[in-house]
């Protein structure tokens, strides 16, 4: 394990757009080939789907819908408190039992996976084929966020376990084990690393091809909770700080302060023009574009 402990908070942002949301608790965000946002509202037990002209649809899919998967032909929710996956296409809303609590969601190949909280397990759902559960090799690991690499092995944060867990194609599952005291909740993948944020710890976590572990450490209460990956490093959400950061594969890291955006950052994605979204649960989703990047060095 490799420590890189410098960090920068002097990164300027552009505000692209903000979007007032109330009293829902906009929690996760991803956007569509088509440039659709979509949004889980936590308070409220909805869905909502905002179209590039701004027109929004909502979906009531029940309590506490937690992390969304876009695949080809429909939008994949986890609805944690009802026990089930609402599944959106167009206009149309069905559901998928899914018992255990799901909560992380990814689209690996032809499937579409989750993971169960409460039962120690991975599912792979979706139209073709029957449903597949793989237990996991630890007991109360409470699986988290899912992501998939480009040879669709899927990869879930254990967050109770201090570990990542990785299925691959072939079905094979192996355990990567994280410094100690690590609770990783938010997972990425890009070109070959896999990058998770450790909320317990204030630290992001990368993973390389060779299973070594480089631990860049924050403040203790930033509480770092979603990440999204590229070919040149991630980006993350400081929940317990409203700090937005990225992080570099060569170790410069830059932090933005979201003051004025919203509180409590949680969901993040990228649309298709580059601009980074963050879900904030005090009730907006706010676009951004950085406008300079601090360096940073690390040791």
């Amino acid at each position: 394990m490799t420590r890189d402990v410098g960090r920068s908070v002097a990164g300027t942002l552009e505000v692209v757009d903000v979007v007032a949301l109330g009293d829902t608790g906009p929690y996760a965000v991803a956007f569509g080939p088509a440039g659709d946002m979509w949004v889980t509202l936590v308070e409220t037990g909805e869905l909502l789907r905002r179209s590039p002209d701004g027109s929004e649809r909502r979906f009531a899919i029940g309590a506490r819908p937690g992390q969304l998967a876009v695949a080809r032909d429909a939008v994949w929710c986890a609805v944690t408190g009802e026990d089930r996956i609402a599944v959106v296409a167009g206009d149309e809303i069905s559901f998928v039992d899914a018992p255990g609590g799901p909560y992380g969601m990814a689209v690996a190949g032809d499937g579409v996976w989750t993971g169960l909280m409460q039962g120690d397990a991975l599912a792979r759902l979706g139209s073709r084929g029957p449903r597949l559960d793989v237990p996991l090799p630890v007991d109360g690991a409470f699986p988290a966020m899912i992501a998939v690499d480009e040879d669709d092995a899927v990869w879930v944060s254990l967050n109770q376990a201090g570990a990542l867990a990785r299925r691959s194609p072939a079905g094979d599952l192996d355990l990567v084990r994280l410094p100690v005291g690590a609770a990783p909740v938010g997972i990425a993948t890009a070109a070959g690393q896999v990058w998770a944020a450790d909320i317990a710890g204030g630290r992001i976590l990368l993973v390389d091809p060779i299973r070594h572990v480089r631990e860049f450490t924050l403040d203790p209460e930033s509480r770092p909770h979603a990440v999204i990956a590229d070919e040149d490093g991630c980006w993350f959400t400081e929940w317990g700080a409203n700090r937005l950061g990225r992080i570099t594969l060569d170790g410069q890291v830059t932090e933005f302060d979201l003051s004025g955006g919203g509180e409590e950052p949680h969901g993040l994605a990228r649309d298709r023009h580059g601009d980074v979204w963050v879900a904030f649960e005090s009730g907006a989703v706010a676009g951004y574009r950085p406008s300079t990047t601090e360096r940073s060095g690390a040791s």
